[in-house]
């Protein structure tokens, strides 16, 4: 996982609960996906928001970081 983004440190990163939270806030957008893991990776390197990881799929506050993980997420 990545603390920082273009060589600038992210602070959403630092804190607990920061980018990546354990529980779906009600209004995230989910997107299912088998292989959480490499999907996982790659949300922390190309995405800047908010992000929860389920058991079968992921789910995210922006829109538009749901619509761009769901154009990318048959890669994985």
């Amino acid at each position: 996982m990545s603390l920082y983004i273009n060589d600038i440190i992210d602070p959403l990163a630092l804190i607990n609960e920061g980018r990546q939270l354990s529980k779906c806030p009600v209004h995230f957008v989910k997107v299912n996906c088998n292989n959480t893991t490499l999907a996982t990776e790659w949300v922390w390197k190309n995405l800047v928001g908010r992000f929860s990881v389920q058991k079968n799929g992921m789910a995210f506050e922006d829109p538009s970081e749901a619509s761009m993980f769901g154009l990318m997420h048959d890669q994985f």
